[in-house]
This record gives structure tokens, C-alpha cells and sequence, in this order.
């Protein structure tokens, strides 16, 4: 009777071979609108060409020519250029024949030294952790897939992973932050930006061509493709 139920349950927790290529076949001629969830038939796009929703005009499908490579360009950038923004001097301060200077990893340093290491936490996630992570994740995913690799698994788990990293890297609410203290402390101190305040702000920019470059549906379609 155990062995029955055991049978039974992993029946339905798992599906058929045939269901799955059924689900695939639905996902490679069906598509839903993000917004209204509408669905329609897959359209056949010209490059550059966009499929918008018939119901409330979303742009539901593009046609982005070689996201994966693109992709990988772009991130190999933004690691580069995050590597620029831990590693050197964010901004020195002078005042009176004094200076000092603070990076990025001292400023989390800093609140965690003064009994703010809750705040810490946050800060070193949001503005360290998570980008590097998405930043890692879109490079193994491009990567593969330019290589074309027939591990399917990894693939999807790691492109949905930092599609929801997403909303929480935060690099460019630091940036914001930083922006509006340099005009209240200018007038009391001489600032200088080093390098690393620059690197921070190119990959803003960087990451900001790299999600535009990230064409979802593509991304999915090639996963698809290799499994």
C-alpha cells in the first residue's frame, strides 16, 4: 500500500516525458502578455522587429540579433569595471591640511563599526552582492549558451535567479545617495572622486545596456533549444 502511494505521489508531482514536450510545444507557439496576460500565437519576427499585445498594446516580443553574445560582452565590462569600483579609492575629502580617504568596502566597514551592522548587511548586499551575483549569473548563462552547452537545468535556474536580482541591485540608488551628501559636504570640505566613484558610474551605464540587451524570450527560446 506504501509503495502504491509513494507511486501515486511522484506520479503527480512529476510529469510525463509527453506532458513536458506538450508544455514545450505550447511555449514554442503560445505567448502571454506580461501585462494582461493575454495569449497569443508566436509571432515570426524580423530582426529588430517588435510584437506588440492586440489587447493593451504592450511590446510582448522582440526580435534582439544575438543576445547571448551581446550579453557576455556586457558583463565581461561590468566585472571589469565592478572590480575598478571595490578595489580603488571611491573619494578623499581635505580640509585644513587633512585627508582621508574611503572606498566602497569602507563604508560598509564603517557602519558596521559603529553598531549599524544590520545596515551593513543591507548595504554590502544590495550594493556589492547581488550585482556581482547577477552580474556572474548572465555571464554563466551567456556563455553557455554561445557555446551552445546541453546542461538546460543550470541554464534556467540561473537566468531566473537574476531576472529576480533584478529590483534588488541597487548600485544606482548608492550613486543617487552619494550624488546628494557631495553637494551638501562640498561646501564644507574639498572633494576629490576617484577612480573607483567612476568605475561605479560606467557600470550603471554598463549594466543598464546590458539588461536592455538581454532579450528574455530569446534567452528562453535558446535554453529551450539546447536541452
Amino acid at each position: 500500500m506504501k509503495g502504491i502511494t509513494e507511486r501515486i505521489f511522484h506520479r503527480q508531482r512529476s510529469p510525463s516525458k509527453a506532458r513536458m514536450r506538450e508544455i514545450d510545444q505550447l511555449n514554442r507557439s503560445l505567448m502571454a502578455c506580461p501585462a494582461c496576460d493575454a495569449l497569443w500565437e508566436r509571432p515570426t519576427l524580423a530582426p529588430k522587429e517588435q510584437a506588440k499585445c492586440k489587447r493593451c498594446h504592450t511590446t510582448i516580443l522582440t526580435n534582439k540579433q544575438q543576445s547571448a553574445e551581446r550579453t557576455v560582452a556586457f558583463m565581461i565590462a561590468s566585472l571589469v569595471l565592478y572590480a575598478v569600483a571595490i578595489s580603488f579609492p571611491f573619494m578623499r575629502m581635505e580640509r585644513s591640511g587633512l585627508s582621508n580617504e574611503i572606498s566602497v568596502i569602507d563604508a560598509v566597514a564603517i557602519l558596521a563599526n559603529n553598531s549599524m551592522v544590520l545596515l551593513a548587511f543591507i548595504c554590502a548586499g544590495l550594493i556589492l552582492l547581488f550585482p556581482l551575483l547577477r552580474i556572474l549569473l548572465l555571464l554563466f548563462v551567456g556563455l553557455s549558451l554561445f557555446r551552445k552547452q546541453s546542461t538546460a537545468r543550470p541554464h534556467a535556474l540561473s537566468f531566473r535567479l537574476a531576472h529576480m536580482l533584478e529590483p534588488w541591485t541597487m548600485a544606482e540608488i548608492f550613486m543617487i545617495g552619494v550624488i546628494v551628501s557631495l553637494v551638501k559636504v562640498g561646501k564644507l570640505a574639498d572633494i576629490y572622486l576617484g577612480p573607483a566613484f567612476w568605475g561605479m558610474a560606467a557600470l550603471i551605464v554598463i549594466m543598464a545596456f546590458g539588461a536592455s540587451a538581454v532579450c528574455r524570450d530569446t534567452i528562453w527560446h535558446d535554453i529551450r533549444r539546447v536541452s
